[in-house]
């Protein structure tokens, strides 16, 4: 794990990238970040799994966003989110980067309803709630204060990318009453569709019907999950304020 600290005083905002060791979009911000002076507060730039990127895997022993938060006395990766845990205990917020296989636009999940705010903050179009039927409750932004990860779509640049991380960072400084409201596209996941004999032909965020139940497909084509075809979300809410309500 690398860390870097730039700036001082609150807000103390982690960024996160390569929790999965392939996924090296995370680096290349970072490394771009850590020229920068934090016009307020405070930034801990975190690269995770190093020995992930050397090997060009998405882990050595053990997924690392699905063993938060950690164990001192574990494998590889569950000594290093006991390590990361330690570190970012501390943020006010979380920005963890992630980026995908899967022919999707870019969006924001967020595990907990107060991260909810945060994801506004975000100039990305879609929000996905996650309820845990993926890392039941072991990702990096469940152990947080206040976290999303935002997963970067397989064709975005990196200047794209650390743009938005940059606006993000910006939008954080501003007092509530002022930050920008954008409209966003709010998805809850709730289930799982499970790979089988037959894949059906399924666009991400646009709604289908399989064997009468009706949802949006989020990461259908994820190279990395081996056993699932997509996650099974219902549309919740296109409204700026963000009260998640379930309709």
């Amino acid at each position: 794990m690398q860390k870097l600290i730039l700036g001082s005083g609150k807000p103390l905002i982690g960024i996160v990238g390569c929790l999965h060791g392939n996924e090296t979009i995370g680096s290349e911000i970072i490394e771009i970040l850590k020229n920068i002076n934090p016009r307020a507060g405070s930034l801990i730039l975190v690269i995770a799994n190093e020995e992930a990127m050397k090997q060009d895997k998405r882990f050595i022993g053990t997924d690392l966003n699905r063993c938060f938060p950690g164990n001192e006395n574990g494998n590889h990766e569950e000594r290093l989110a006991a390590a990361i845990s330690k570190e970012l205990g501390k943020c006010d917020y979380v920005i963890d980067i992630h980026s995908t296989t899967a022919d999707t636009e870019s969006f924001i999940v967020a595990t907990k309803k107060e991260a909810l705010k945060l994801a506004q903050l975000v100039p990305i179009n879609k929000i996905v709630f996650m309820e845990p039927v993926i890392a039941n409750g072991k990702s990096l932004i469940d152990h947080v204060r206040c976290g999303i990860s935002i997963e970067f779509s397989n064709n975005v640049k990196t200047e794209t990318a650390k743009e938005i991380i940059l606006k993000c960072l910006q939008n954080i400084g501003i007092p509530e009453s002022s930050a920008p409201l954008a409209e966003k596209e709010i998805y809850s996941v709730y289930d799982i569709l499970k790979k089988g004999n037959i894949h059906p032909a399924l666009a991400n965020f646009q709604q289908t019907t399989l064997e009468g139940d009706t949802f949006y497909p989020v990461l259908f084509g994820e190279k990395e999950y081996k056993d699932i075809l997509c996650l099974k979300a219902k549309k919740v809410s296109t409204q700026p304020s963000l009260q998640f309500q379930n309709t």
